[in-house]
């Protein structure tokens, strides 16, 4: 709003005609006229009357005209001394918010850090196969004798006697280890090992990082959108 536009809305509210302001004021009624036309800026003296005769608040004027209206009067005492006091009570919401969302930003990249840099947790799968059972009194080596086209005795080759088991365990058990079994025992031999990452325990820690990060972004653009 125009500083012309909010003497204008004031003279109205008060039911004034231009005549009758100006006479409030002890000002010409042309002059006054050239000021609601925002065609003439008042001095300070004429301001003051103004002030006076329509009981305007300087700090309500100053929010409610536009900026560059009031660089216009910034030459007026009472203008200026506004002025600068709400620039400064901008400069410090503003430095809060800049603050804040610095603060907000840092907590984030901070709670964003810790599960990236914690080391997942490895699991490790041992798996091991039996080919068969063996008899006892057979040497553990049977199957191996079997592969290579021998038979056990008993005129049983490999395909007779192969009956693969496989297990796995969360621990390494060696390279082989006997399991007893009804009728004989069975020979298991590590043959493979899988490794599994478990996410980090600190994962949760994601959600509110992001959260902090784009609290602390829209602080800093609150702060740029205000002034």
């Amino acid at each position: 709003m125009k500083f012309g536009e909010y003497l204008r809305q004031r003279r109205e509210a008060n039911g004034w005609t231009q005549p009758e302001a100006a006479a409030r004021a002890d000002i010409e009624q042309s002059y006054l006229s050239k000021l609601e036309n925002s065609k003439s800026y008042p001095s300070e003296e004429i301001f003051s009357k103004l002030v006076a005769a329509y009981e305007i608040d300087v700090a309500s004027m100053s929010n409610a005209i536009e900026s560059a209206e009031l660089d216009r009067l910034r030459e007026i005492a009472d203008v200026r001394a506004t002025v600068l006091h709400r620039q400064k009570s901008e400069a410090r919401f503003m430095r809060s918010w800049l603050v804040a969302g610095l603060i907000m930003v840092m907590i984030g990249g901070a709670a964003l850090g810790i599960p990236v840099a914690a080391p997942n947790n490895t699991e490790i799968d041992y798996q091991y196969r039996s080919e068969g059972m063996i008899l006892p009194g057979e040497s553990p080596m049977i199957f191996t004798f079997l592969s290579v086209g021998g038979d056990d005795g008993n005129s049983k080759s490999l395909a007779d006697r192969v009956d693969y088991k496989y297990v796995s365990f969360g621990k390494n058990r060696g390279p082989s280890f006997i399991d007893h079994v009804e009728g004989g025992y069975r020979v298991y031999t590590l043959y493979d090992t899988v490794g599994q990452d478990t996410p980090s325990p600190l994962r949760w820690l994601f959600a509110p990082a992001f959260m902090f990060i784009l609290g602390g972004l829209a602080c800093f653009y609150i702060a740029r959108r205000w002034r």
